[in-house]
């Protein structure tokens, strides 16, 4: 009614320009292909040179291991964009490639500086093991939660705002965000860097503010349910 001119059968189809945009799977794609070819630059290239670090560089095992943890998880998340993802939306804002690909571009050159630095000091290898090895447990626990996630929706991401049962969704409702805060704590954990812990405050902040707002669509969809 809102749309029909009173009295009258003619109805006002409105449009909305949204402009330029991409397809989820090409920003997912690029936001995760930086850090991925990023993070190894430093641990591979004698980038520290052009920093004023002119020294013989030891490489600890602590820094090898973040490195094969670090792109095990970005190759896993472009991995999971093509092959497990399934988008509710088909395509977001041009922009927002920009900005995604800002942020963790940003980071992760941020976090590849000092966890690959001449001066880097390891934690104890105890330490090094429970970080990485609750971490790697993490990394697992969240691929399956996307799997879950994908089963909810239709190959055409059809298939609305559902609840998700089952796991860690019996737990919290958004357990895909929960396991990927707690990976970066085990990365965290293993690496000891102030970089670290900041990308892991703001990531958290972020993902806590998603999963805030994704219950109560969630609790909402549940209480018109319950009507209908």
């Amino acid at each position: 009614s809102e749309y029909c001119e009173k009295g009258s059968g003619s109805l006002t189809v409105v449009f909305k320009d949204l402009g330029p945009q991409v397809y989820y799977s090409t920003l997912f794609f690029f936001e995760y292909l930086g850090p991925l070819i990023i993070y190894p630059m430093f641990y591979y290239l004698p980038v520290y040179k052009f920093f004023g670090y002119e020294g013989e560089r030891v490489i600890h095992p602590v820094q090898t291991y973040a490195m094969y943890y670090w792109c095990f998880h970005y190759f896993k998340r472009i991995m999971e964009t093509f092959f497990v993802h399934r988008f509710s939306h088909a395509t977001s804002p041009l922009s927002n490639v920009f900005r995604n690909c800002a942020y963790y571009w940003t980071f992760g050159a941020y976090i590849a500086y000092y966890c690959n630095h001449p001066l880097y000091t390891p934690v104890s290898d105890l330490q090094m093991k429970i970080g990485f090895g609750f971490g790697i447990i993490c990394q697992i626990a969240n691929f399956y939660c996307h799997i879950l996630l994908r089963n909810l929706r239709s190959p055409s991401g059809s298939g609305g705002y559902q609840i998700p049962r089952g796991f860690l969704f019996n737990i919290v409702t958004c357990a895909n965000y929960t396991t990927e805060i707690y990976q970066w704590v085990g990365f965290n954990i293993a690496t000891q860097t102030v970089a670290g812990y900041i990308f892991l405050v703001v990531a958290a902040s972020i993902m806590t503010n998603w999963a805030l707002g994704k219950h109560n669509r969630l609790k909402k969809a549940k209480f018109c349910s319950s009507l209908t």
